[in-house]
């Protein structure tokens, strides 16, 4: 963040005009590279009885990595900080 007269505003500035379009594509970036810089990255083993985790993941999250194995679906992924917090206790170091 950046102090410009007496204000906090971010470093990042994208124009954009939603009358020309121009920018437009380039702001949805920046709106995506910010969203995701809110989510953490997590690897854990989810098992197979925890099918509506697996599924909120994937709704919510970003998948980097996704294995079947015979315990669970192992995945690496990026995911916001409410959903981690479910994630807790099938998290792998």
């Amino acid at each position: 963040m950046a102090l410009v007269h007496g204000r906090v505003v971010p470093e990042v500035v994208v124009r954009a005009s939603s009358k020309t379009g121009e920018g437009l594509g380039e702001l949805m970036e920046a709106v995506e590279q910010a969203l995701l810089s809110l989510n953490a990255m997590v690897s854990c083993l989810v098992p197979y009885a925890k099918g509506d985790l697996l599924n909120d993941i994937h709704t919510v999250g970003t998948i980097v990595e996704e294995e079947f194995v015979e315990e669970g679906t192992r995945v690496v992924a990026y995911v916001p900080p409410s959903l981690r917090g479910r994630l807790k206790e099938y998290i792998q170091d």
